[in-house]
């Protein structure tokens, strides 16, 4: 097939338009699926960063309640000291000021007791000293299981925590993405709060023994 060229021996027009054309036609398929994809998994490897930490820290503030008598405040103040490696790129007093402000903030950060319930102050609650608390030492042949809570003391002894963070997400292209995948499954208050700020909410649930008398008071259960 004879080749059309110029008289300066160039391709002629219709071939360089034709080049033109399968470049823009790369360029687009670039931006609308490669630059997407590579920014989904990089944000996607992200979170799973982030969720490996916040299941780290959910673990030191129940460890915290655990010790402190299931005071809220003392969990948010070891789950702000377990998320600082979340902000460690602000350097680390920035970092952990940071952690702290979030851990505060109620559209950013959410403590929820799950065990004991209310319940469980009603079978096994003792006043001491004015204040209501599951005691810590029993005798261990008490083993009937409490009317309101259908708890055992022991049951009742143990500290369950769930925490959910609102994670930014740091890809504004794949943004949108996640949050309207993510928006079909979880519709909460503190969901789409977090959904306003471009975020995502992260949760992580943690068990352990008491070894303090849990105080309904400091649980504001």
């Amino acid at each position: 097939m004879t080749r059309h060229r110029t008289p300066e021996g160039h391709p002629a027009p219709a071939r360089r338009e034709a080049r033109g054309t399968a470049t823009i036609e790369f360029l687009v398929v670039a931006f609308a699926v490669l630059i997407p994809l590579v920014f989904g998994t990089l944000e996607f490897a992200l979170l799973v960063v982030a969720r490996q930490n916040l299941g780290v820290a959910t673990l030191l503030a129940a460890r915290a309640g655990a010790t402190g008598n299931g005071d809220r405040g003392a969990m948010r103040a070891a789950l702000a000291r377990g998320l600082v490696p979340l902000y460690a790129t602000r350097g680390a007093a920035a970092a952990f000021a940071a952690s702290r402000l979030d851990a505060g903030r109620p559209d950013r950060t959410q403590i929820e007791i799950w065990n004991p319930v209310p319940a469980s102050f009603t079978d096994f609650g003792v006043r001491v000293d004015g204040r209501v608390e599951i005691p810590n030492v029993w005798p261990r042949t008490r083993t009937r299981t409490g009317a309101a809570s259908r708890q055992t003391m022991a049951e009742a002894n143990q500290l369950g925590v769930r925490v959910s963070i609102c994670r930014p997400l740091f890809f504004p292209i794949t943004a949108p993405l996640f949050i309207a995948g993510l928006r079909l499954a979880d519709s909460s208050p503190f969901a789409l709060s977090c959904y306003a700020q471009r975020g995502i909410v992260i949760r992580a649930r943690a068990l352990v023994h008491m070894h303090s008398p849990a105080r309904r008071a400091a649980m504001a259960l």
